[in-house]
């Protein structure tokens, strides 16, 4: 409203402007009035002019008192200018840093992004570990309780060894069947077998083995109802051993104490390669016997070498006889013909103990004496038996 009435305001006073100017123009042409010695014609042109000068001043000033606006179009204008450049620098600053802001988010965003992805790997390894302690939680208790019973066993089996231990009493009172470490049983099973067949095997063999200690007068533990009290983990040792040899193995069963008539037998196992210690025909031991024209001497130094191919079978692995120690045995006929052969000879003579079959570890070792003088060349061997 204020513009409508400031414009009319500056209209009608233009008008009047030009009406007053039109007004003296004329009243000074009609009286011929001249002006800086103009021509009245030229005067009047004059006049005109001034009084739209006039005008303009007047409009000009009066929008100025009137309006700051108008005010600043007509004097501030390249104030207005500069600022406008000012703030155009401004805004393209700003939108500079508003795309290095957008910028700046789009990375912050891809950022926050995978910060996320790598929270959910985490959240769903937080749940795969979680899940596996409560199944090792799990697995623990059921550890405990397997330790628990395996505690209860190891109580059971403490007592069961105090009771055979507490042997003072009952060794005088029973009979002694097996000592402490002697063989029991023995059998022969070839390696390499399926790991069921070899525990068929090894019960066959024990359960043989228990009718043939039930007969000498050993009875059943009351708990598990067998004669033998093996550790199951001993069992299964024995087990792989023999799966991982590819030679037979020789599995004896020995007694680890004294066992008493009427109880049951504590014992345990011991396994070696069934290999073959002497060949037939071979020569184990000789040695020189010198003249001598006593036949006791003769057989004391026979029975002498003998000793000793005794304690040179066992070391080289065969398996003397639990009773009475000794690998093998030789003939009595021949052991009387080397004492009369060495008695008539009237010399020295070699003397050599030789291995009368293929002789493995489990045994026997059958033996023949070859009695040859020294002097000759070409031996004159005793028959062999």
């Amino acid at each position: 409203m204020y513009s409508l009435i400031l414009i009319f305001t500056v209209i009608i006073i233009s008008g009047l402007i030009a009406f007053v100017g039109d007004w003296v123009g004329l009243k000074m042409g009609k009286k011929r009035v001249t002006i800086f010695g103009l021509r009245p014609h030229s005067t009047a042109i004059f006049i005109t002019i001034i009084s739209g000068i006039l005008i303009a001043i007047i409009t000009i000033s009066i929008l100025a008192i009137s309006s700051n606006d108008a005010r600043t179009a007509l004097f501030g204008m390249e104030e207005l200018k500069d600022k406008l450049s000012y703030l155009s620098r401004e805004v393209e600053l700003r939108s500079e840093q508003v795309s290095s802001t957008k910028e700046d988010l789009k990375e912050k965003t891809t950022q926050l992004q995978e910060m996320e992805e790598k929270y959910q790997e985490l959240s769903e390894d937080i749940n795969d570990k979680t899940s596996q302690l409560e199944e090792l939680l799990i697995i623990r208790g059921s550890l405990m309780e397997e330790r628990e019973r395996l505690v209860e066993e190891v109580e059971e089996l403490n007592a069961t060894i105090k009771a055979l231990y507490s042997g003072i009493a009952w060794i005088r009172e029973g009979e002694v069947i097996f000592g402490s470490d002697e063989q029991i049983a023995l059998t022969i099973i070839q390696g390499q077998k399926p790991i069921e067949e070899i525990n068929k095997e090894l019960i066959r063999f024990l359960n043989e083995a228990s009718v043939k200690v039930l007969v000498m007068g050993a009875k059943k533990d009351e708990r598990t109802n067998q004669v033998f009290i093996i550790s199951q983990d001993e069992f299964e040792e024995v087990t792989q051993k023999i799966y991982d040899s590819d030679e037979e193995m020789i599995v004896r069963l020995l007694s680890s104490i004294n066992v008493v008539e009427g109880e049951p037998i504590v014992a345990h196992f011991k396994t070696l390669e069934n290999k073959l210690v002497f060949k037939i025909d071979e020569e184990i031991i000789s040695e020189e016997i010198g003249i001598s024209k006593v036949p006791g001497e003769v057989e004391k130094e026979l029975l002498t070498l003998l000793r000793k191919v005794n304690i040179l079978a066992v070391e080289r692995g065969i398996i003397p006889d639990p009773k009475s120690s000794f690998v093998g045995s030789i003939s009595a006929v021949n052991l009387y013909n080397t004492v009369k052969t060495i008695v008539d000879s009237g010399t020295t003579m070699k003397v050599s103990v030789i291995s009368v079959y293929d002789t493995w570890s489990t045994g026997p070792l059958r033996v023949r004496i070859d009695a040859n003088p020294i002097s000759l060349t070409t031996s004159t061997a005793t028959p062999s038996y």
